[in-house]
């Protein structure tokens, strides 16, 4: 059965009535949106808020998105890691650049005592 991306979350691949269907609802927002701020051009609050609250939860009962569900947390919990990898690692290095100073700083006022 042919998938597309699910027009909120790209991550989530739905079966092209779900996407139209999705879709449908993005352009409806877009519209109401494009009529309070014609210079609105990202996706509209109103449909990242639809999704996560009401056409989310009700599709996480599908075993294909659930297990989908799963894989997305599962990935998100990797970047987070790596990301908190690459800050105690930038940390670690600030740190030692900053022990540095402190070194330099002790040794001048020593020297102007």
């Amino acid at each position: 059965m042919p998938t597309n991306c699910h027009p909120v979350a790209n991550w989530l691949s739905v079966n092209l009535d779900l996407f139209r269907q999705s879709f449908e609802r993005v352009i409806s927002d877009c519209n109401e949106q494009y009529r309070i701020d014609p210079s609105a051009s990202d996706l509209p609050p109103a449909s990242r808020e639809w999704f996560w609250t009401e056409q989310l939860p009700q599709l996480a009962h599908d075993p294909g998105i659930c297990n989908q569900l799963h894989g997305r947390l599962a990935e998100l919990s990797a970047k987070r890691v790596a990301i908190e990898d690459q800050i105690r690692l930038q940390a670690g290095v600030l740190v030692e650049e900053q022990s540095e100073i402190d070194a330099e700083m002790a040794l001048l006022q020593q020297v102007l005592q």
